[in-house]
């Protein structure tokens, strides 16, 4: 970065061994903070700020898409108290102390929190060495407003300062940053901003985001159920925002840690803890410690502000359908990665793509049969269900390969065509609730799918009160007692959200089981599947006929 002329003028006059050290300094970050940033520990020393390994690492993303004239966006799933609004407020420091015309602006929950940000901001800047100390505007607000002070308009012309800021607000006031542009943004526990107040200030603070190389915004939560961070988090793991996910576990704290007492013996869980995440005992000493004295022996909240892994922190509003744990070690235990493909309509292919939303775990065999289940929604619409459909091996049940994502209802039925005819004709079972009308529309009169499930002498997959139990039940057997190969870590995913809901499975609040229902259509179509292709066999000879598909029906299907 180039540096502010308020510091040229100053390093002007130092010795040149000075300024050539001064300068190292400058440009390297984490020599910034050991030399020029001072905090206050937790046991309420002033210290220099010494960077940890999580902190290191989340700085070096960020400074690196810097030196790269991107705009950085990064959004951070965290264990409680690891010290990233420190690196976080160190950074922002950083940069608008050194560079002319920035703005900042920080966010917290309240204005307790804030508060403490703030302070943070007033130590760094009050303890910073005086060669690089930037002229500073008194303020009423908590804002740091980095220009001359003087009351004398030729003075301040001829030297103005920085006029760079920083701003550190409470997301409990009415109003966020209405009218500048924000260079630097930090959204602090997001999770927990107020529920009323989240939307408005989100959408007015992410307006004035600069979308500029060089900008930076960075939102950083500890987790807190199933809601808009949620989302957020989610959304960047799937690579559907710009937003750099970041997760960082309990057991990356250095100072997590507690000395081992003589009759020190692991637990069948701490082993397993132990086996998967390499943690040693000491870590497991000061786990135990946490556990019983922090949650009152409740590991489940434990695990929720100090999460191994992502799924953990989030946890359910009401009572799980299965054992999490069971279901985590389930997802651990795949080792089978599918090949990224996408469908193209107009050439009517499945072809190579490496951000595609078609995953195959197993290409089509010959002579082989498949099922599909395909779940409906409402579209495009990018806060709702996604679209998704699994085929399935008919003989073994194998998972063979799952389509999900966001489209038109047309172009959705048509890439299901492509889909079903790459997989040697597949049975296609095609949810007929909501938007699955138009779905099968598409299916029938435009594509002319010759081998699609009826129900009532209609095309496509009926749930309602009667069938939905049953497609549930089988479905949670299948996953509960591993009934067939399962390869795809998101409908793990799914089960780790699907609560009971008065006795009725459903996802939990902001999270999505379109994965769970294409499954359980799946496993139901594939209990009939034999009678269709028997019926396709014998009507088409084992090839397609044009024209319009029949709706006659094979036979009666059993429930």
């Amino acid at each position: 970065m180039r540096l502010a002329e308020e510091h040229e003028r100053r390093l002007a006059i130092l010795e040149p061994a000075s300024v050539k050290e001064l300068k190292l300094t400058l440009n390297d970050f984490e020599r910034f903070c050991n030399k020029c940033l001072k905090i206050k520990t937790k046991s309420g020393e002033l210290l220099p700020f010494l960077l940890n390994e999580a902190q290191r690492q989340f700085a070096d993303i960020v400074l690196k898409g810097l030196i790269d004239g991107k705009p950085v966006r990064v959004i951070i799933l965290k264990a409680r108290q690891m010290g990233f609004s420190t690196v976080t407020e160190a950074i922002i420091y950083y940069l608008s102390s050194l560079q002319e015309a920035k703005n900042a602006f920080i966010v917290a929950q309240d204005s307790s929190a804030s508060e403490n940000l703030y302070d943070m901001f007033r130590l760094y800047y009050e303890n910073i060495p005086d060669n690089i100390k930037p002229m500073r505007k008194r303020n009423n607000a908590r804002r740091l407003t980095f220009e001359n002070p003087t009351i004398k308009e030729d003075e301040r012309k001829k030297n103005p300062g920085l006029k760079s800021k920083i701003t550190v607000a409470s997301a409990e006031n009415k109003v966020l940053a209405r009218s500048e542009t924000i260079h630097y943004l930090h959204a602090s526990e997001y999770a927990f901003w107020p529920a009323s107040k989240k939307k408005k200030h989100s959408t007015s603070l992410f307006a004035a985001l600069s979308k500029e190389p060089g900008t930076i915004g960075i939102i950083e939560s500890t987790a807190n159920g199933m809601e808009d961070f949620k989302q957020m988090w989610d959304a960047a793991e799937k690579g559907e925002n710009e937003y750099t996910p970041l997760f960082f576990p309990w057991f990356a704290m250095p100072t997590y840690r507690m000395p081992v007492p003589d009759d020190f013996e692991l637990t069948a869980e701490e082993e397993e803890l132990k086996n998967l995440y390499g943690v040693d005992n000491e870590q497991l000493q000061w786990r135990r410690y946490t556990i019983r004295n922090d949650f009152n022996g409740d590991v489940r909240q434990f695990r929720q502000e100090y999460p191994s892994i992502p799924e953990e922190a989030f946890l359910l509003s009401g009572e799980g359908v299965f054992d999490n744990e069971e279901i985590q070690r389930k997802m651990n235990r795949i080792k089978k990665k599918p090949d990224h493909y996408d469908i193209d309509i107009p050439k009517k292919r499945v072809s190579d793509n490496k951000n595609g939303k078609l995953l195959i775990f197993r290409l089509p065999e010959k002579d082989k049969r498949y099922v599909i289940g395909a779940d409906t929604s409402k579209g495009t619409s990018k806060k709702g269900d996604y679209q998704a459909a699994y085929v399935l091996e008919w003989r073994t049940g194998e998972m063979c390969a799952v389509l999900h994502g966001h489209w038109d209802t047309d172009q959705y039925g048509k890439r299901l065509d492509i889909l079903g005819h790459f997989y040697n004709t597949a049975l296609l079972a095609v949810e007929d609730n909501n938007t699955g009308h138009s779905v099968l529309n598409t299916l029938e009169n435009t594509c002319q799918y010759p081998l699609m499930y009826i129900h009532k002498q209609d095309y496509g997959w009926h749930t309602d009160k009667a069938s939905r139990p049953i497609m549930m039940s089988d479905f949670k057997e299948a996953i509960r007692d591993e009934l067939y190969a399962v390869y795809d870590v998101e409908l793990f995913k799914e089960c780790l959200t699907l609560i009971d809901n008065n006795g009725k499975e459903e996802a939990d609040t902001g999270c999505h089981d379109d994965r769970i229902m294409a499954y359980a259509i799946a496993l139901q179509v594939r209990q009939v599947a034999a009678r269709y292709f028997e019926w396709y066999d014998k009507r088409y000879g084992g090839k397609e006929e044009s024209g319009r598909p029949s709706r006659k029906r094979p036979s009666r299907e059993r429930r």
